[in-house]
Formats: C-alpha cells, structure tokens, sequence
C-alpha cells in the first residue's frame, strides 16, 4: 500500500531546508551504487555537513508525523540522502536493496521520498511504482513525503527542466508483513473514531467497515494455521 504524507515538514522547516540545500556538495549517485546503469543523479555524500543538518531536520519531521507512526510501525530508518535530479537525469526501473549496511543492519520494509522542492520548478521527474498492472507517478509539494513498499519495481522518470531536489530514506518496520501493518492501521483509525464518539452516521458506517474488515482479514489470516 502507499500512503502519502502531506506537509511533513512545517513552513520553518522547508524554508531551513531549502537554505542549506545551496549548500550541499553534491557527487556522482552511482558512488554508493557503482554497479548501477540505471542511476543518473546526483546526491550529497553522507559527511557533508549541509546534507546532516538537512536530514536531522526530516527524520525529526517524519517521526513527530502520526500518519507515518501508524502506517509504518517503524523500529528504525536510514539516514536521509539529498538528492538532485537535473536536465537529462532520471533513475530508471529498480528495487531496493533489502539490507542497509548499518550498525545493526537495516531492512528495508518501506521506501520513503521527501519532495524538497515543488513540482512546478520542473518537468518531469516523476516517481513512478508499478503496482499490479498499474504504473503510478507522483510528484508531491514540497515538504510533502511519501511511503510505499520497498518491494515495488519503481523509477524517476527523466527531468526535461529545471531541478528535481528530494530526501531519500528507508524504514524498517516492526512489523514485516504489509498486510498485517494494515491491519494495524485500521485498528488506530477505529480507536480514534471511538474516541471521538462515532456519533455521525458517516463514521458510525465508518467503524463498522472497518471492524467488517479486521474480522475478515484476521480471519482469512488465521484460518488455515
């Protein structure tokens, strides 16, 4: 499943960012993935202090977001990486890696994009996932993210103008299976129309869906162990 995640980072936030982005010192992308012919951008080596402060200031972003809370369950991320896409520059079809090579090692269950810049400042540039039959393009306002299985063929599409500038992270979830962290996310949404009280008949259809569902899935779930 994906899932976006508006506004992110708060005015304050994107306007620090995009101070500091002037300043990254940006390389080749392929040096952390040499073997790669489909990787044609640049990003900011994992010493440049510009690119520290940057990706300090998301991953606090990102873990205050309740969205991502739920619809992650995270037990740790990836350090961000800036990245600069421009004229030309595209990284076509491929999946994550499954481990990062930290200490303690990282899964990477969900891939996560922080769109850095806005969507008018350039053409092209898409993130593209094939989901199923489907090829799905995304292009978020700045300070917006989004999350989407690390499983999923997916790509930049090429940059015809100006400059595509993004954050790049990986989670690794508490929970691995997809499926169950979507139960997960439906539990949350039913306990917080509970709390609400549930009054309106819209959400009162709402909770009973929801709980329709979780019957359903824990039952296909179970029913075969």
């Amino acid at each position: 499943m994906i899932r976006m995640l508006p506004n992110v980072l708060t005015a304050a936030e994107l306007q620090a960012v995009r101070e500091l982005v002037p300043q990254v010192g940006f390389g080749d992308g392929r040096a952390t993935n040499p073997g790669s012919q489909v990787k044609h951008n640049l990003q900011a080596p994992q010493d440049d202090p510009a690119n520290a402060r940057i990706a300090q200031i998301a991953r606090e972003a990102l873990f205050r977001n309740p969205d991502l809370r739920s619809f992650a369950q995270p037990r740790s991320m990836a350090r961000l990486t800036t990245v600069r896409y421009e004229p030309g520059m595209d990284y076509g079809w491929h999946v994550d890696e499954a481990l990062f090579p930290s200490q303690p090692p990282i899964r990477s269950d969900l891939s996560c994009t922080l769109f850095l810049n806005d969507p008018d400042e350039y053409e092209g540039g898409a993130l593209t996932i094939q989901m199923g039959g489907q090829e799905l393009a995304y292009k978020l306002d700045a300070g917006s993210a989004i999350l989407y299985p690390s499983t999923t063929i997916h790509r930049v599409s090429p940059v015809s103008r100006g400059v595509r500038i993004a954050a790049i992270t990986w989670l690794h979830s508490w929970i691995a299976d997809g499926q169950q962290r979507e139960l997960m996310v439906q539990i949350d949404e039913a306990r917080a129309l509970v709390a609400r009280g549930a009054v309106g008949q819209e959400q009162q259809m709402r909770l009973q869906v929801l709980l329709e569902s979780l019957r359903a899935n824990l039952f296909r779930m179970w029913s075969d162990t």
